[in-house]
């Protein structure tokens, strides 16, 4: 359900996050304020039950290790919140099934909510899925099977352009002359998905859509671009009755040819891969596996686009705190740190509870696939917890 930018995207953020991730802004003039970029901490996005109208957002700080539940009451965020974006302050929050999608500033807690059916057609704009953005353009899938751009300024859809059926997550990617947006079809999980590749303009809108198949593209969630081709989660499929799902995985797609980078994931979050003078140079890719239907304990993998290496991950000193049913998996992109939120787990059925609050962990590298829990990260999240989002701020700092 989420969307990821490296490509011409990532070289305007790489020197922002250079003096965050290395200590150093390559200026020789010491003693000197500098503004750095850093991760503040991140937001979870809560489905709540579906039909309920308890969506809900959690804002976690890294600072304090403090949670704050956030559109709580019935009706205040919506009917399953599915996705979101966020944009220096500001969050932009996909709400299926209100058709809506509503925009949130943490620092002057203002609120609109704009309505996609109002915005694109009853029809057209019908359950809006996924959305990213970049610059001031915002573009968001909806189930009317289409993808629409909207301006970040005006919150007002300024173009849209048909795709495949059930239309979920997209990313953008291409170069500074020859953007692409590329869009998964899911096919409602039936099979025969496929992938939409759109040229953008100068100005963001949206050019003559392509549409990519594959044997191997069947039921495709999230897509990461990078370079010629693109990596995509694909989710496989469902038994008769939908009550199991089997061969999940992450795939790279390029020139018609796909290979299989990753075997059973169901989940995906993306970091940055930055070399020596801090440039992005690839995407850290990590998976866990959790197929709906399975009792099986879920697994990690972590992925380097960069080197093309893969390690399984263990997760340690979680005593007490374990992921028990992973739903949602982030990479902070400058720390490289991991946030996992989970289901919790029914006192009754030992299974998986939708209908209560979840939670969430953060843990922080130790050494090749070994990823510590950073001590008293633990938080409680609303009721399923869906998406995870990092907040950025700037901060001044004198260098000695």
């Amino acid at each position: 359900m989420k969307k990821y930018i490296l490509s011409f995207m990532m070289l305007v953020v790489s020197a922002s996050f250079l003096t965050s991730c290395l200590g150093d802004n390559g200026n020789s003039n010491s003693n000197q304020p500098t503004k750095v970029t850093v991760t503040s901490g991140l937001y979870v996005v809560n489905c709540g039950i579906w039909g309920g109208n308890n969506g809900s957002l959690t804002l976690y700080d890294y600072n304090t290790l403090k949670a704050q539940q956030l559109f709580s009451g019935i009706g205040e965020l919506g009917d399953t919140p599915n996705d979101a974006y966020t944009k220096g302050d500001t969050i932009f929050i996909v709400v299926n099934t209100d058709n809506m999608i509503v925009v949130f500033n943490r620092k002057t807690m203002k609120v609109d909510r704009i309505s996609t059916t109002k915005e694109m057609g009853e029809t057209e704009g019908l359950g809006p899925r996924c959305i990213t953005g970049f610059g001031d353009n915002i573009y968001f899938t909806t189930y009317g099977n289409y993808v629409a751009r909207m301006d970040a300024k005006t919150l007002t859809v300024t173009d849209m352009k048909q795709v495949g059926n059930a239309p979920e997550g997209l990313s953008l990617g291409g170069t500074y002359s020859a953007p692409l947006l590329y869009v998964c079809n899911s096919n409602y999980g039936k099979g025969g998905g496929s992938i939409s590749k759109i040229p953008l303009a100068s100005d963001g809108s949206l050019g003559k859509v392509e549409t990519i198949t594959h044997e191997k593209i069947r039921n495709p969630q999230e897509v990461v671009a990078e370079g010629d081709g693109f990596y995509f989660l694909d989710w496989g499929y469902y038994n008769e009755d939908y009550t199991k799902q089997f061969e999940a995985g992450l795939f790279y797609y390029n020139n018609g040819n796909v290979t299989q980078i990753i075997e059973n994931a169901t989940g995906l979050g993306v970091g940055y891969v930055y070399d020596s003078y801090g440039n992005a140079v690839g995407y850290n890719l990590v998976t866990f596996n959790a197929p709906y239907g399975s009792d099986e304990k879920p697994t990690y993998t972590q992925y380097n686009t960069a080197t093309g290496s893969k390690k399984s991950i263990t997760l340690k000193d979680d005593t007490g705190h374990e992921i028990f049913s992973p739903v949602a998996i982030g990479v902070d992109p400058l720390k490289g740190l991991l946030v996992i939120a989970s289901r919790t787990k029914s006192p009754d059925t030992e299974k998986a509870d939708i209908k209560l609050p979840g939670y969430a962990n953060v843990y922080q590298f130790e050494s090749e696939g070994v990823y510590k829990y950073v001590e008293g990260s633990n938080f409680v999240t609303g009721i399923d917890p869906h998406v995870i989002e990092f907040t950025l701020d700037t901060q001044t700092i004198v260098y000695q």
